[in-house]
């Protein structure tokens, strides 16, 4: 995707309330390139569009359809890198700002990995080493959304705020790197593919 589709797509979503901003569009679809299934775009485009979804010229539709194809190509051909993405901000507190793209890329990647989560993570056959590292991989990737969330880890790991941003942030850049790896392992062991990886669930 070229820098012009980019900036007009960022454009389009800033002027529209309900729309998703530019990073957390690319958090959540982050999130369903992921996926054991694919996602229609019928089902997405109101997640990310609204009610601005029926509306959007092709221009928008092109863009977005660009956007994902390059998260995809992230994810499997590149090896995705989120601190080309986002970054830390200091102190701690800056990342949980309204414009904090850590915190947009979180909240968009939690919404678009509650399409697949809880039937993988809820399926008998996973065996529980795999079970816990799905489960603590979404959390990691989606901890920085809420604030009080995150605070509450924090105290529990015994670091300030301030050192837990700095390992969790290190976490989330080794999590993405395997998540659509662990993804698969996890849709297998669950049983809900046939032989032709289709969803069952």
């Amino acid at each position: 995707m070229t820098d012009s589709v980019q900036q007009q797509l960022q454009k389009y979503l800033d002027e529209h309330d309900h729309a998703m901003d530019f990073v957390q569009l690319q958090g959540y679809l982050f999130a369903l390139v992921c996926a054991p299934q694919p996602i229609e775009p019928e089902q997405w485009l109101v997640d990310v569009l609204g009610e601005q979804a029926a509306k959007s010229d092709e221009s928008v539709l092109f863009a977005l359809m660009n956007t994902q194809q390059q998260v995809s190509d992230q994810v499997y051909s590149e090896g995705f890198n989120l601190r080309k993405v986002v970054q830390l901000r200091l102190p701690w507190q800056h990342n949980f700002a309204n414009d904090a793209p850590i915190l947009l890329w979180s909240q968009g990647f939690a919404i678009g990995v509650s399409y697949y989560i809880e039937p993988l993570l809820t399926a008998q056959a996973v065996d529980d080493d795999s079970r816990e590292m799905l489960l603590q991989a979404v959390t990691v990737l989606s901890l920085f959304s809420e604030q009080q969330a995150f605070c509450a880890q924090a105290a529990q790991s015994g670091q300030s705020e301030q050192q837990f941003a700095e390992v969790l942030f290190d976490m989330m850049a080794d999590f993405s790197l395997g998540f659509a790896e662990l993804i698969e392992l996890v849709a297998v062991q669950s049983g809900l593919f046939d032989d032709e990886q289709e969803w069952d669930g």
